[in-house]
């Protein structure tokens, strides 16, 4: 269980974390650009990110790790900054926590089965349709760390997964979508 003081910083991390990785995202693939260098500086902060919520506690540690590795089999992991954050992260993981088999397993098989639908509707299937709506926003996160709380009375998981949605989201859709950005 993680100590009431401590508990604002990690919300704090996870928020920058998603904020962070979304961002690093869209300078690759989207064509965002604020400055030269802007992507592979946002792989190293979601990286540090990433790295302050391995460190924030082995739970934490076991699903973020999970969700790191469920992007490797995803093949999510495509671009350089990618590469530095997911390294970083094993790095700090290997370093600093201790493998929880259980928690571990249960949430990389979600993320990959659950994660892997979603690309299969927006990379393969590519139709934009109810189906690909309802799975956009990453359930696949809330849900299952929503149903580990109920099982363990341990919320932690949950609300740190869904403060990284929610931040993930609100780069996706306010740096992205209003277009205020300039090319090179």
């Amino acid at each position: 269980m993680i100590d009431i003081f401590s508990f604002p910083l990690i919300l704090l991390y996870s928020a920058l974390f998603g904020f962070t990785m979304k961002t690093a995202d869209l300078f690759d693939e989207h064509g965002m650009r604020w400055f030269k260098g802007d992507a592979l500086l946002f792989g190293l902060l979601w990286g540090f990110f990433g790295t302050l919520l391995i460190l924030s506690g082995i739970d934490i540690a076991n699903v973020t790790l999970a969700m790191i590795l469920a992007f490797l089999v995803r093949m999510r992991l495509d671009y350089r900054n990618h590469a530095i954050a997911s390294t970083m992260i094993i790095i700090a993981f290997l370093w600093k926590s201790t493998f929880d088999p259980t928690i571990f397993s249960i949430f990389f098989v979600t993320f990959v089965v659950f994660g892997g639908l979603r690309d299969y509707l927006g990379d393969v299937r590519k139709k934009k349709d109810w189906l690909y709506k309802i799975n956009e926003p990453a359930w696949y996160y809330v849900i299952p760390t929503a149903i580990y709380g109920i099982f363990s009375n341990d919320w932690t998981i949950f609300i740190v997964f869904t403060v990284y949605v929610i931040f993930y989201d609100l780069a996706k859709y306010s740096l992205y979508h209003m277009k205020k950005y300039h090319k090179l």
